[in-house]
Parts: C-alpha cells; structure tokens; sequence
C-alpha cells in the first residue's frame, strides 16, 4: 500500500523509542493510524508533517547551559530551613530533590531559549531562590524596547520526560486564584536518568568505574553528556484543560486533575505569535 507504513516502519522512520511512539499512538492520539484488516498503517506524509513539527519545536540545551540549571537545582535543594533527609526510607534526600527540580528548570530555559530563536523574544526567568514560598508564575517578565517589564499573563512551564502525553495540572495550581495561571506550555525533557553519572565519568572518582564498564560486554557504558533536547509541546489557555479523575494508564487516586492532550494543545507558528502579542 503506497504512502503507508507499518507500525515497525513508522517508528524505524521517526527514529523514536518505540514505547513513546506507542504512547504519542495510543494515549495522547498526536500520531495518528488506520487499521487494514486487523493491522495498523500509518499515513508518510502524516508522520513527515508531525515530525517536522516536532523537530521545528525543539531546542537543545548545551552542557554548560546544563550545569547552569543543575547549579540552580542543588541551590533549591539545600533552600528548605529543615532538612529534606539523608536518604533514609520515607524521606526525600537532597539529591532526589535536586533531581525533581532540574526537569522543570531545564524546561523553562529551553522555553526561554525557543522564544528567543524562533520569535526573537527575550524572556526573563525568576531565577532567584524563594525559601518559604512558591513562585506561581514562571514568565518574571518580557523584554521590550531594550527593558523588561512585566508580562501581562501568568505563564506555567509544566516538565515531564519524552514519553509523557499529557499536562496534568494539580487542583491547587488550578482552582487557587494564588497559583493558578493564564497559559500552561508544555515541555517534554529528554534528560537521561543517569545525568549526574555522566557529568562526573571523567572525574577521578570515577575513574575506575568508568574504565571497568568500558571494558565490559555485560554492563552499560556511562556515556558522555553532550546536550539535553527540550521538546516544547505547545501551550494551553486556561479555560481549556479538562477536569477528570484519570488519564490513560493513570487514575487520580486522591481525586482530580486538570489535564490537556498534546493532540489539542496550540503549538503552530501562528498560535505561538498569537500569545506572545497577549504577552
């Protein structure tokens, strides 16, 4: 059949985890097929356009510019006046917690930083450290006529890892007038879960591990980190989430979520140039 694509050729084509691709598939329906006598076909020029998106949405982050928010990310976690722990059961260590900040923190520089490359507009972060309380907005203003002033809407920068399909936005984040936003972006973040081993495999620390992996077969190697690509989804207004107790794969066990697709999330030139004006 000219034009289609099994679902093997489909993922060989895109060049994608076949578990990503079977959830941009299934769950958020970004990836769109048709099923010929019990078996599934996906559309050439479907894919080519969605990759082309996709590629056209994403930046990537150089090492330094790593290091940069990984800096920031240690800052938040020795922040808290108590201790968050040293890692014994029930407690969160300060490396766990640095680890959860540095998703969110490298996806708002890689907004910041496809703003700039694609529209030219500069964005200034909150970049200051806030111990007792949280900043609601992440957008700390706008750059015109060579000042910052201060943006007209409150932007949230939501971060998850490359296979995640939805914006899952928490009651309070929502429904509080206190932390509740005008827009939620969305970002897809491929940082390798052994990040910090990677920054580190050259030091003499590490040394002889890393020489013994690298000699092995059997284990993996500790590669080298040379960039993180920061996939920006697109973007919601805030009267368009939708409230539900569950998503595909997820049930909300304590209650409910407002949550967006990235199938129906704005994220077309046009959108993108749309809010930035609203900015």
């Amino acid at each position: 059949m000219e034009g289609l694509l099994t679902r093997r050729e489909a993922i060989d084509f895109l060049e994608i985890p076949e578990k990503d691709f079977d959830n941009y598939f299934q769950k958020s329906g970004e990836i769109k097929g048709a099923k010929i006598n019990n078996r599934w076909y996906f559309e050439k020029k479907h894919l080519e356009e969605w990759n082309a998106l996709r590629k056209d949405k994403t930046v990537f982050l150089s090492l330094e510019e790593y290091e940069k928010c990984f800096e920031f990310a240690i800052k938040m976690a020795y922040a808290s006046k108590a201790s968050h722990g040293t890692g014994i059961r029930g407690v969160r260590s300060e490396v766990q917690v640095a680890d959860d900040f540095i998703l969110g923190i490298l996806a708002e520089h890689g907004v910041k930083k496809f703003l700039e490359n694609k529209f030219g507009i500069i964005i200034k972060l909150d970049m200051e450290i806030h111990p007792d309380y949280i900043t609601p907005q992440d957008f700390d203003g706008i750059c015109e006529n060579g000042e910052f002033r201060k943006v007209k809407l409150g932007v949230a920068i939501k971060s998850s890892k490359m296979k995640s399909c939805y914006n899952v936005i928490p009651e309070i984040e929502y429904e509080n007038d206190d932390r509740k936003s005008d827009v939620y972006i969305f970002v897809r973040v491929g940082l390798p879960s052994d990040h910090l081993f990677r920054i580190l495999r050259d030091h003499s620390f590490f040394k002889k591990v890393k020489e013994d992996l690298d000699k092995s077969e059997v284990f993996r190697k500790i590669d080298e980190l040379k960039e993180i690509p920061v996939w920006i989804c697109g973007f919601s207004y805030y009267n368009e989430l939708e409230k539900v107790t569950e998503i595909p794969g997820q049930t909300f066990e304590k209650g409910y979520r407002y949550v967006k697709t990235v199938r129906d999330m704005h994220n077309f030139d046009d959108d993108w140039k749309k809010l930035i004006n609203r900015l």
